[in-house]
């Protein structure tokens, strides 16, 4: 996670258990280039010295748990076992969910409110064909768990990883979890690491890949792979609309941003706050209209977009390390963007200045390092 979800965790009263858990601290991110160069880490404390600043590096079946619990305490009923098989209508308007439960039983649940939490699947995002694929970022990752893999110690233990494979064809991330284990994966795009390969076993791909970033190959050389191979391929979208009559997606319901810079968790909390506010207040006011509950969504695309700049200024071989030497004040804005503070507008002027430095020759030489 990045640190920004502290202040939605604080508002659901997670903090404790966040702080109580298992999950490893995280301080900071650093980045490695394709020549094994790596850059002076971004620490969150020295730019934020507050300890909104650390963060963890979660596995997510125990968080999503931590989570439907802290949600029953408030006075959440929760329901586990139990499928969505459909969103039910009338008219444009959602009504409520036709569900499935464990011994196999079919009911219907009404509702003023359907909150459409349902991942990358969206069911009404699919149902009404409102998604949109990223014209530009095509990419796919592909990745296991390792235990007893390198890890960085003191500070540095729960730092992310972000090293680039030799001929800038992808990434890969490096992150270091509880109990010994880390995820690495590799990020590139679709056409690259799937397609004109010769072959589609996954463990073959990985490798040739791992080949190409000797900093990984080194770190997990001495360790045990303890998880099968898994892939996504082509995941970046974003639904047309927020909302209609009666219904609000959220998360993954709504869009995914490629995973550069481990923003998903963030943008799917931030979103739920926003979305959950929008619906308080029309429950309260009897207005449970789409422009209603989707009133938050203009704030949150541009947050969203942001994100999508720095993602792109990556991929585009955009040179971080040149533009924090050229504006040395601005490192702590750009630390900033990369916690995931996304919804001040004065952050816009890095951008500014980054596409000042785009329409400079040379501006593109060593992508990703501070």
């Amino acid at each position: 996670m990045i640190p920004e979800t502290y202040w939605v965790l604080e508002r659901l009263n997670m903090l404790p258990k966040m702080k109580r858990s298992h999950f490893v601290n995280k301080h900071s991110v650093q980045f490695v280039n394709q020549h094994g160069r790596i850059s002076e880490p971004f620490y969150f404390h020295d730019n934020k010295p507050h300890e909104c600043s650390q963060t963890w590096q979660v596995r997510r079946s125990e968080f999503d748990h931590l989570m439907i619990e802290n949600a029953r305490e408030h006075g959440v009923q929760a329901y586990e076992g139990t499928r969505v098989l459909e969103v039910l209508w009338e008219g444009e308007r959602a009504v409520g969910v036709k569900v499935q439960d464990e011994d196999g039983t079919i009911g219907e649940v009404r509702a003023d409110v359907v909150v459409d939490a349902s991942g990358q699947s969206s069911m009404i995002m699919s149902r009404l064909n409102l998604r949109e694929w990223d014209p530009e970022l095509k990419k796919s990752a592909l990745w296991t768990y390792w235990e007893g893999a390198y890890r960085d110690t003191g500070r540095d233990e729960g730092a992310t990883l972000v090293l680039q494979t030799q001929g800038k064809h992808g990434w890969f991330w490096y992150i270091p979890l509880h109990d010994d284990i880390l995820s690495v994966g590799v990020v590139a795009s679709n056409d690259y690491l799937f397609k004109n390969r010769g072959t589609v076993d996954y463990e073959k791909i990985y490798f040739e890949e791992v080949e190409k970033c000797p900093v990984v190959k080194e770190r997990i050389s001495s360790a045990k792979r303890v998880s099968q191979f898994y892939a996504q391929k082509e995941y970046s979208y974003r639904s047309k609309r927020a909302s209609g009559d009666g219904w609000v997606l959220v998360g993954d319901a709504f869009g995914f941003l490629d995973p550069l810079y481990s923003s998903g968790v963030l943008l799917a909390l931030k979103s739920g706050q926003l979305a959950a506010d929008a619906v308080a207040e029309g429950l309260a006011k009897g207005d449970t209209s789409g422009a209603q509950l989707g009133k938050w969504e203009p704030e949150y695309v541009r947050g969203m977009n942001r994100m999508r700049r720095l993602v792109c200024a990556y991929y585009d071989g955009f040179s971080f390390g040149r533009f924090v030497k050229r504006h040395p004040h601005k490192k702590g804005a750009v630390t900033d963007l990369l916690i995931g503070d996304l919804f001040r507008e004065e952050l816009d002027e890095v951008f500014q200045l980054m596409d000042e430095m785009n329409a400079e020759a040379g501006a593109f030489e060593e992508p990703a390092v501070a």
